[in-house]
């Protein structure tokens, strides 16, 4: 399984793959699963794979707005035998079977979202008076099974373990290659984003404080699927070592969060476009 989930959580700060997966770079996950494979499952392994990486995302100011921002993506990945180090998924293990079930955890961090903008983390000028939603420590739990050659499933819970207003956020989706040769991948994620009520609430809710600070009406979310999202990413590798990530997300807000006043918009884009190189 090619895991090209690179645009997978709206609005995040980096969408966890770079949301968050999930995988940094296609190339980093091949080869970590490679790895992993050709090491017999060991611990240590017996070799350490390096991708590094340099982009540049598009993305919403926060989850939900009408405006976008432009963010640098500098990027690194260590994986060897079944530990890896990675900027975007955090610090963890990855195990694969031959039957192409594959199972993570990582510890990360969430970078929470400001009330005003900044280009390297979420956050809006239009949020003044909402308070900045601090960061927090989280840990990141994936499952993924691959059904066909060209398509797998893969379920993801992200578990807050510090920071008390966050909440968890819980992800279900698919992805399909839909073309590939020796120097290119093309691949279709549809993910189902949701949050319990904590997680909703920090995000799309507006408490009475909130509400006489900023002016936004009174919003109290649900827990509940918030988002649907689709992604369209292709990889090329030019040779053993470089290789270009290119994607293209749209992410649909549910009935869930459309009432709340800092959704202003139903339907968002994200776009990456980055270089990498691995050895």
């Amino acid at each position: 399984m090619i895991p090209l989930n690179l645009l997978r959580e709206p609005g995040n700060a980096l969408p966890r793959w770079l949301l968050a997966a999930t995988a940094l770079f296609c190339s980093c996950a091949s080869q970590a699963e490679q790895s992993v494979t050709s090491t017999g499952q060991s611990l240590w392994g017996e070799k350490t794979d390096v991708t590094l990486g340099l982009g540049v995302a598009i993305l919403p100011r926060y989850m939900g707005a009408d405006e976008y921002r432009h963010q640098l993506v500098l990027t690194l990945s260590v994986q060897r035998g079944l530990l890896f180090i990675d900027s975007t998924r955090g610090l963890g293990l990855q195990w694969q079977s031959p039957g192409g079930f594959s199972a993570s955890a990582a510890l990360n961090y969430d970078f929470g979202r400001r009330d005003k903008n900044t280009s390297s983390r979420p956050g809006s000028n239009e949020l003044e008076g909402m308070g900045s939603v601090a960061g927090a420590t989280v840990a990141d739990f994936t499952l993924a099974q691959q059904l066909l050659p060209w398509l797998s499933a893969s379920a993801e819970a992200e578990l807050r373990t510090a920071g008390q207003k966050r909440g968890n956020r819980y992800r279900l989706g698919v992805e399909g290659i839909v073309y590939h040769n020796l120097r290119d991948t093309i691949a279709v994620d549809v993910d189902a984003h949701a949050g319990d009520g904590r997680y909703n609430q920090t995000y799309f809710g507006v408490s009475p404080l909130q509400s006489q600070r900023s002016g936004f009406s009174r919003f109290q979310a649900d827990s509940g699927i918030y988002a649907y999202s689709v992604a369209l990413n292709w990889q090329h590798m030019f040779d053993a070592h470089w290789s270009t990530v290119a994607s293209l997300g749209a992410s649909h807000y549910t009935d869930q969060t459309r009432g709340s006043p800092l959704v202003e918009t139903n339907l968002e884009a994200s776009g990456l476009f980055a270089l990498n190189y691995s050895f």
